[in-house]
């Protein structure tokens, strides 16, 4: 038996799989496949993907089944080591993925299939029966029933109801409004298969009357809008054109609608439009612009009121997170387009969710959960809900300008380049400058906006898939684990990567190695650098150690006397000195805000968080934590029972810290049981029990 063997080609096992499937997992194993430096086994890829191995070696069969299709060497197995490809078959593997497949070659997922659905019976103007849905997600009668009860629950999570008459076939009752913002949402997700020509009533030339129209509408703006966008609107505009009853938003002021630009262009181009349905255009348009001049900020009053909201909210972001923005301007700016328009999507209902609300909530836990905990403020301030997947949109612009801790020399150029440059363009950036903070970013483009690209920049990390002369690496729009391993194991990131540590370890080392020595010890750290095998796991997660994993019963104190706040903040700060996690600046700079400030550390009214900015004193991340029977007066009125000193050597290290503070503390018979402990066990055990 040859070493090397194809063993997913048995044909009693391929009888299944006439024909070639290419599914999200499938395209996820050949990822993994044509990244891979060495050979990767099944267990490994089962790993990876979450699956069972035997569920890999049916997707490895499909696979086999798709290269086959596209004239390409089917996968092996070498005996104990697993799967190796060679930089051709990546190449090639690579490039015949970018290809159009045709609908006979793929099979959707079943939550595609669920969207596919509602996404047909919204846009449809023939009655829809069964044998239409088993046409369009190919598939047999049995499967298309399973996808419609799910269809009827995701329906009634946006209030809509999908009924069956016999003579119009499925119907989605419910607002209008609701039901169109939900197809937007949807073709979102969709849009990828359907620009492939894999969802053939979704194809952009079905409308190229209406797309034509409005680019001529965004031609006379002179503005961007978010990518897909102005395919969703022409898609749209058919439903528009039919629906008979007068669409109307109660709390809308015409008068500023009549006003914008906008509307006139609106009216200009679509004079055949009911009077409502200009309007729902209208506010569309105004709530999918990318960007804004300075002068229109303070054009009208609303806008103005809107810039304040966003200062307002910036700092108390700043304040929760215990973090300070130093190009917060810039911020500011981004957040004040950005909230602007929600303002009409959220207020009118034209939107009602987010394609990306599940990735950043998995990927970013902390970070999410102290937007939410903030857009409290928000809803405070507008009056309206924030929905989870505003909370996302809002986390994405807050990380993007989150700063790190460390030094950037600018030596690798990497562009990143997503399909509108916008927040999650601007978040890929903090990520790459978290995971690469020696390399240099030169810039966040549009795809569309690429010119010599190998001018720029010596790599391309990208959202989408790209042709360019330096090396391109395409990874999601939210970093996975796997996109961060995937780019810390390119070949030109490694070296880069190992050359910047080594010289780091060069300068750690030399004072305790006579000079005459010193090239033969850069030659061997370049070297071992160079062969060692140190996992990339272990550069990747650096971040998420909350409280329960920082303090213990040594950083824990309890003072039965009262005193001055002044030496309170000293008394609780104490454990931090001594381990040398702060110098004694930083004790000085809390009592030097809170002079000029007043007590805004406090969380709660009886607990203080304590802390300062990184430069003021901090060494390495780590927190303390004093209870004091009596109460301690701070300026103000506030009393302190309990103060808790954080040392916080970044803006991103303490986030998981500060949202186990803000999760214990919302419970207020937790912080009752913290300043009723009575010792230091008692209080170890309470966190242990409250956020493990």
């Amino acid at each position: 038996m040859n070493k090397s063997q194809n063993l997913f080609n048995y044909n009693g096992m391929r009888e299944g799989f006439a024909l070639s499937n290419l599914n999200e997992r499938c395209e996820q194993i050949l990822q993994i496949l044509t990244r891979a430096g060495d050979y990767i086994t099944l267990k490994e890829i089962a790993n990876r993907t979450g699956v069972s191995r035997r569920s890999i070696y049916y997707d490895i069969c499909n696979i086999n089944d798709w290269l086959d299709d596209h004239g390409l060497k089917e996968l092996e197995a070498e005996r104990g080591r697993g799967i190796l490809l060679s930089a051709a078959e990546k190449e090639a593997i690579s490039a015949a993925m970018g290809e159009k497949e045709f609908e006979e070659y793929y099979q959707f997922l079943p939550s595609d299939r669920q969207k596919i659905i509602i996404t047909y019976i919204i846009q449809s103007e023939e009655p829809v029966y069964i044998e239409q849905l088993i046409d369009i997600c190919h598939v047999s009668r049995n499967t298309v029933f399973g996808d419609i009860k799910i269809v009827v629950q995701l329906l009634n999570e946006y209030s809509l109801e999908l009924r069956y008459e016999p003579k119009k076939g499925y119907v989605i009752f419910g607002s209008p409004v609701q039901i169109r913002a939900l197809f937007i949402l949807y073709y979102e997700s969709l849009r990828a298969l359907a620009g492939s020509g894999l969802i053939p009533f979704l194809a952009r030339e079905n409308v190229q009357e209406y797309y034509d129209r409005l680019e001529n509408v965004r031609k006379e703006l002179g503005v961007d809008y978010v990518e897909g966008s102005i395919d969703a609107l022409a898609l749209l505009l058919p439903i528009m054109y039919r629906y008979q009853d007068p669409i109307y938003f109660p709390e809308l002021k015409m008068g500023e609608i009549e006003n914008s630009v906008e509307y006139g262009l609106v009216r200009k181009y679509f004079p055949d439009l009911k009077p409502g349905e200009q309007v729902y255009l209208s506010l569309h348009l105004l709530g999918a612009r990318l960007s804004v001049s300075t002068e229109e900020i303070f054009e009208k009053r609303s806008d103005q009121s809107i810039y304040g909201i966003t200062k307002a909210l910036v700092t108390e972001f700043e304040k929760t997170a215990c973090v300070t923005f130093s190009n917060r301007e810039e911020l500011e700016r981004a957040l004040f387009i950005h909230i602007r328009s929600s303002m009409y999507r959220y207020q009118y209902g034209i939107q009602i969710g987010n394609p990306m609300t599940e990735d950043v909530v998995r990927e970013y836990p902390n970070l999410f959960e102290l937007t939410k905990h903030v857009t409290v403020y928000l809803e405070q301030m507008i009056n309206l809900p924030i929905p989870d997947s505003e909370v996302a949109y809002l986390a994405l612009h807050f990380g993007a300008f989150l700063k790190s801790g460390t030094e950037k020399h600018t030596r690798l150029r990497i562009l990143i380049v997503c399909s509108n440059g916008v927040s999650t363009g601007n978040m890929l950036r903090h990520e790459v400058e978290s995971l690469l903070p020696e390399a240099e970013i030169v810039d966040v483009l549009p795809a569309s906006k690429l010119v010599n690209v190998q001018d720029m920049c010596d790599l391309v990390i990208s959202t989408v898939r790209i042709s360019a002369v330096v090396p391109v690496l395409v990874v999601h729009p939210i970093l996975t684990n796997e996109d961060r391993l995937y780019i810390l194991s390119n070949s030109l990131v490694a070296d880069f990567t190992s050359k910047g540590t080594a010289q780091r370890l060069f300068d750690v080392v030399k004072k305790y190695v006579d000079p005459s020595d010193y090239e033969a010890l850069k030659k061997d750290i370049n070297q071992f650098m160079l062969f060692s095998n140190v996992p990339a796991e272990s550069i990747v997660s650096e971040r998420d150690r909350g409280i329960v994993e920082i303090l213990d019963a040594s950083k824990i104190r309890i003072y039965e006397d009262g005193m001055k706040w002044t030496d309170a903040i000293y008394r609780a700060g104490e454990p931090l000195l001594q381990n040398g996690s702060i110098i004694e600046h930083y004790l000085d700079s809390i009592i030097s805000q809170t002079m000029y400030y007043g007590s805004y550390m406090f969380i709660t009214d009886d607990i203080c968080l304590a802390h300062a900015k990184p430069e003021d004193g901090v060494n390495r991340i780590d927190v303390a934590l004093s209870l004091f029977r009596q109460g301690i007066p701070f300026p103000g009125g506030k009393t302190a029972r309990a103060i808790i000193v954080l040392s916080a050597e970044d803006n991103e290290k303490h986030l998981r810290v500060l949202n186990d503070l803000l999760t214990f503390a919302e419970d207020r018979e937790n912080l009752q049981a913290l300043i009723d402990a009575a010792g230091v066990r008692e209080i170890m055990d309470l966190l242990r029990e409250k956020l493990r």
